[in-house]
């Protein structure tokens, strides 16, 4: 894996955890740069499979955000 795609990865990791609870917005900003970072960088690379799971995670992860479940 690259550096630089696991570097993407700890952006949508931090706005995910739970060990410090981040404000609503601060989490989703987090997760809307990581994951549109990840999506860039698959296009870039031809990564369609990760692409498409990208995609369906971020729709997963601001969901759970924004209804207060995690």
């Amino acid at each position: 894996m690259d550096l630089i795609l696991f570097i993407y990865f700890c952006i949508v990791f931090l706005g995910l955890q739970g060990l410090y609870l981040l404000k609503k917005e601060t989490s989703i900003t987090l997760i809307m740069i990581g994951n549109f970072l990840i999506a860039y960088h698959c296009l870039d690379n031809y990564l369609w499979d990760l692409l498409i799971l990208t995609l369906m995670m971020t729709i997963a992860q601001l969901t759970r955000i924004w209804r207060g479940v995690a």
